[in-house]
């Protein structure tokens, strides 16, 4: 579970400084997610799905691990607001909760063979952000 934090953790970190410009940090963040989730190792399956089998020690460093992987998502987001590039009115947390629920949830029905490449599905999700929380006049 660890590597499988770890793994993720440094897929968008890596994504997040290969851009100076927040929107398209944030498309190529969402597509470092979503390659971390469903390319790398099963480790990120565990983490999802089988750490409430966890016992009590376990779970509480799993959930730090969780935390502290979504604080980066928090860091990303809270920028863009602060910035301008997300509207004020929107919730930085609901956004990060719905956004990374939404992302994880990929990995349940994802078909590597199927009609959606993976970057092709991150950057639907990316066009939804667009359209619906991003000032597209504002520039950063």
């Amino acid at each position: 579970m660890r590597r499988g934090v770890d793994l993720v953790t440094a897929e968008v970190e890596s994504a997040y400084a290969s851009s100076d410009d927040p929107v398209e940090r944030l498309r190529l963040c969402i597509n470092a997610h979503l390659r971390a989730l469903l390319l790398g190792s099963d480790a990120v399956y565990v983490l999802l799905f089988e750490w409430r089998a966890l016992g009590p020690e376990a779970s509480k460093e799993i959930i730090e691990l969780r935390d502290q992987y979504e604080s980066l998502w928090a860091g990303i987001l809270e920028t863009m607001i602060a910035q301008g590039v997300v509207r004020k009115n929107v919730d930085g947390r609901l956004l990060r909760l719905i956004g990374l629920g939404a992302l994880n949830w990929v990995a349940t029905w994802f078909d590597r063979n199927g009609v959606h490449s993976l970057d092709a599905i991150g950057d639907f999700i990316w066009q939804i952000a667009m359209d619906g929380v991003i000032n597209k006049g504002v520039q950063a």
